[in-house]
């Protein structure tokens, strides 16, 4: 009851003086509101070597202007050595204990009116000595933390009332001497504590994932990443880079350009067949009148790529095929003759589009194809 008191007050002096997390690993609670994590969340380090581990907030979208963080850690593998506040975001210190007999640090920090409304607020970092051999399978780094419980790890919204908002915490997990390198199952992804580039583990490979929005193209979640040490990330491979999925939402005649270029297509499917056509100019564009430039879609370019180019093509109202040949704004038409011209030259009938006539009539004539 003592720490919550102290909270309350703090949270009273914020209100009189009106002044008043990164990637995740194995998730305790749910992430509807606030969160605490560690970083790194995993570490492989020697007998006798120092280690720091930053403790991060996660607002959930609020501000808030307290935060307690009570950890508890495996004293017979780690020492607590000291606790540095140098950057925290919160300027006034409540609580800053190590209680080294029982394996126990408490911190609690506030700020003044507005608070901070962050994803990613650092707190403060406490600095560790590796003791002994430890190859721990569960998390030996944790926060003390009961959904709900504001006598332990807690967040408060900086609201008046000192709201209650932590809804989960994720844990940190650190081997000592030969525990050896910590491995990760494929599908992982990770990220270093001193990067922001996120990996997917596969075939014990790291592959990265250039964008956000390959990231969400792919389904993955933010809250699966798991940040390690930059040791565990140099330890595998490189990997080809992960591209987007072409299951995002594009749907049959989505206008498409990739982002920073200037050339605008025209989605087809046909069963699993994915074609994308160049739309010449925007003269062209004008001429049908169902397309709006608003409606382009501007996605990534891996996604873009993910589509075949077809320069196949016949007017409305006429069956002659053309292949299409553009050079920026013009271009050159050239008439496929006969049906076996097509197919020796490997042509796929499913690639053709129906073009209106202000289209055909863009390129000029070329040599017919026979």
């Amino acid at each position: 009851m003592r720490k919550f008191k102290l909270l309350i007050i703090l949270i009273q002096i914020v209100l009189i003086s009106v002044f008043a997390i990164p990637a995740k690993a194995a998730l305790v609670g749910d992430v509807t509101k606030a969160t605490l994590s560690l970083s790194p969340q995993t570490g492989n380090y020697s007998a006798n070597e120092s280690f720091k581990v930053n403790i991060y907030v996660n607002t959930g979208g609020q501000n808030i202007n307290t935060v307690a963080a009570y950890l508890k850690y495996d004293k017979n593998y780690f020492q607590a050595l000291s606790i540095d506040t140098t950057g925290s975001a919160f300027t006034i210190e409540a609580e800053n204990v190590i209680d080294s007999p029982n394996g126990k640090i408490k911190i609690t920090r506030a700020i003044p009116t507005p608070g901070i409304n962050s994803t990613n607020g650092f707190v403060a970092a406490v600095n560790f000595k590796a003791l002994s051999n430890n190859t721990s399978a569960v998390d030996n780094v944790t926060f003390d933390f009961t959904p709900g419980d504001p006598t332990k790890s807690a967040v408060f919204v900086d609201d008046g009332r000192g709201t209650y908002i932590l809804s989960g915490v994720y844990n940190g997990k650190y081997t000592v001497g030969s525990g050896g390198p910590i491995t990760y199952p494929d599908g992982s992804l990770l990220k270093a504590s001193n990067s922001e580039k996120v990996y997917l583990i596969e075939n014990n490979q790291k592959r990265w994932i250039p964008t956000g929005d390959i990231f969400t193209s792919n389904g993955y979640s933010w809250a699966n990443v798991i940040v390690v040490d930059s040791a565990i990330i140099a330890g595998y491979a490189d990997g080809p880079n992960v591209l987007a999925s072409a299951s995002q939402s594009i749907p049959e005649g989505a206008i498409i350009r990739a982002v920073g270029d200037i050339d605008v297509y025209i989605v087809k499917y046909v069963g699993a067949k994915k074609f994308k056509r160049l739309i010449l100019s925007p003269s062209v564009f004008n001429s049908y009148q169902h397309l709006k430039w608003s409606d382009i879609k501007n996605i990534d370019k891996s996604v873009i790529d993910l589509f075949t180019t077809s320069e196949l093509v016949r007017a409305v109202g006429d069956p002659k095929v053309y292949k299409l040949y553009p050079s920026g704004d013009t271009g050159e038409k050239r008439w496929i003759k006969t049906a076996g011209t097509f197919n020796n030259m490997g042509f796929d009938w499913d690639a053709i589009y129906e073009i209106n006539q202000v289209d055909r009539d863009s390129y000029i004539e070329g040599a017919v194809i026979e």
